[in-house]
């Protein structure tokens, strides 16, 4: 084969160029594109990007970070995009000023920070660029937000919780409401009806998975209900919240419960904190037939970890380890967050056939973790 003028100057055959350069991982193919203007072209066609994606499916973790400051003295956040096998930072991106992110929200490929001042933005991390929420001046007090993407249509969603505490101090849903993304100026939020019981929306009682968040039951309601259903769903394209309560896993129906929701292939996940014991049992959601009240889907013990915590075999009342993503080899990475703190972590990595952990990277000043798993040559 002769080699073309649009074949790598006539170094190596396109097709053959290709094949090699799609073999080799994300983070040394973003620095190729300087070699030559050929292969710049050749790494940047989107479909060269999705490939790559199919070949390579590990995603990447989301590492929100804060503290930064800027010539003038504001802090900035950056969002760190870290490989999750080896802890690498691999790209990272300036957010802006956000005067310490109250909450942050990650789904996919894009990132939904909320500032102490109720301000949204919405990060971009392929672009790097962010934008406001529409009516971001107008959010009430005591909300919360996830952000989420319908099954059919790809739209991605955010869903505003506002909740209040009663008479008694038990806090209580006051109102939800949707907005769809990307609509520009003409997006507006929905009213849509409450949940059939009071939610806890704080980070780890919270996984949207296939187009549906999942929340735990506020902890009044669980330990009313522990031995029942404690688990409420909201569909995003429907806009409306599933009217029947999700059971949990057999084993935590008898009180005392210490969990938290994730997403792991593409399945929900109930990881099950045996406090005195440091293990995680992860429980999935499967599909098939089952006894449950879940129809047509049971849940299955996956896993069980026994999880380090920092260095020591047992650990603080206020320490947690959330798993956060399922590698394509199998084994599985959690963040590990200390006690005491709403900032910093442990990023670890836990092979289920040894049994073997190992702590790839830490960061103090860290808020949210949440799973990227977009194209890294998509990135600027």
């Amino acid at each position: 084969m002769v080699p073309t003028s649009n074949s790598n100057d006539g170094v190596l055959p396109h097709d053959l160029l290709h094949d090699i350069l799609l073999r080799l991982p994300a983070r040394p193919l973003c620095r190729f594109r300087a070699v030559c203007r050929p292969w710049r072209a050749l790494l940047s066609v989107p479909r060269f990007a999705d490939a790559h994606v199919a070949r390579h499916p590990d995603p990447h973790f989301a590492v929100v970070v804060s503290g930064r400051l800027n010539s003038f003295g504001r802090e900035l956040v950056d969002v760190y995009l870290v490989d999750a096998s080896s802890g690498d930072v691999v790209k990272r991106v300036c957010a802006g000023r956000c005067e310490r992110p109250k909450e942050v929200s990650t789904h996919g490929g894009m990132v939904l920070l909320v500032d102490n001042n109720q301000m949204l933005r919405v990060l971009d991390p392929a672009s790097g660029a962010f934008s406001l929420v529409p009516d971001y001046m107008d959010h009430p007090n005591n909300c919360s937000f996830t952000l989420g993407r319908t099954a059919s249509t790809g739209e991605y969603k955010a869903l505003r919780i506002r909740t209040d505490k009663d008479i008694r101090g038990e806090r209580q849903v006051i109102c939800c409401s949707v907005l769809t993304l990307g609509r520009g100026h003409l997006a507006r939020w929905r009213n849509v009806p409450n949940p059939p019981q009071t939610v806890i929306t704080e980070r780890r009682f919270v996984a949207v998975v296939d187009g549906v968040a999942y929340f735990v039951l506020s902890m009044p309601y669980m330990h009313d209900r522990s031995g029942s259903d404690w688990i409420a769903a909201f569909d995003l394209e429907a806009e409306q919240w599933q009217p029947d309560l999700i059971g949990g896993p057999p084993e935590t129906r008898n009180g005392g419960l210490r969990v938290t929701l994730a997403e792991l292939r593409g399945s929900l996940v109930v990881a099950q904190d045996g406090h005195r014991a440091a293990t995680l049992d992860l429980w999935f959601l499967l599909a098939g037939s089952g006894d449950g009240k879940v129809g047509q889907q049971h849940w299955s013990k996956q896993y069980t970890v026994t999880m380090p915590y920092h260095g020591r075999p047992w650990r603080l009342w206020e320490e947690s380890a959330e798993p956060v993503v399922v590698l394509d080899d199998g084994r599985i990475v959690f963040w590990v967050w200390p006690s005491n703190s709403l900032r910093g972590g442990v990023m670890r990595v836990y092979d289920p056939i040894t049994s073997g952990q190992t702590d790839v990277a830490a960061e103090a000043k860290c808020t949210h973790v949440g799973v990227y798993t977009g194209s890294l040559l998509r990135l600027p």
